[in-house]
């Protein structure tokens, strides 16, 4: 027989299926449309379970974005743990800038450029998140460049670039210039890394 949850677990799972739905909705429906009641549709919770855990709409998008931040961490942990080949890995990074997760980082993004609540409540998850690059990028290359934190503007850089492509290709997908820009930025992770003629 199955040992019943306990408090700490049922309140761990309502969380996690609020935080997802939140993504979820974010990535659908874009930030203006996640409400609190086509979250709790999603979630198939009810508003009063919401607000148990969340004190406002506000609070919730700002632990989706947090669990949005870590995952993409992870994901990258997992995918440099060591060197790896620089055109696998930019691909990879536009791989992860087109995922409906990162969808749903960028929709709370821009809203937050015009709204001082939502900045506030999400500038230290893009903190944390940009720290967490530039530490992998110095655990991977650092030992072999002298300025691993030159490296690390560049890679951000290279992200930001593939984050504005994201959101242009479903509105005018262009595959002569998405197939140049990963040539491009290849050859400028080589010039950075010290390696012109390796991968």
């Amino acid at each position: 027989m199955r040992a019943r949850r306990t408090q700490a677990e049922r309140r761990e799972a309502t969380v996690g299926k609020l935080v997802q739905a939140t993504i979820d909705s974010l990535a659908a429906d874009g930030y203006a449309r996640t409400s609190v009641a086509a979250i709790c549709r999603r979630a198939e919770l009810s508003q009063g379970a919401l607000f148990r855990h969340f004190p406002t709409r506000l609070h919730l998008v700002a632990a989706a974005t947090e669990a949005i931040a870590l995952r993409n961490v992870r994901t990258f942990e997992t995918a440099f743990a060591e060197e790896v080949d620089l055109e696998v890995a930019v691909r990879f990074i536009r791989a992860a800038a087109r995922t409906p997760q990162h969808a749903a980082w960028h929709e709370v993004m821009v809203a937050a450029r015009t709204d001082p609540g939502l900045r506030d409540a999400v500038a230290g998850g893009l903190r944390r998140f940009e720290e967490a690059i530039v530490a992998i990028v110095d655990r991977v290359f650092g030992a072999q460049i002298a300025d691993s934190g030159h490296a690390a503007v560049v890679l951000l850089t290279l992200m930001h670039a593939f984050d504005s492509e994201a959101v242009t290709v479903d509105v005018y997908p262009n595959p002569a210039i998405e197939e140049a820009r990963v040539a491009w930025a290849v050859s400028v992770l080589r010039q950075v890394l010290g390696r012109p003629h390796s991968a």
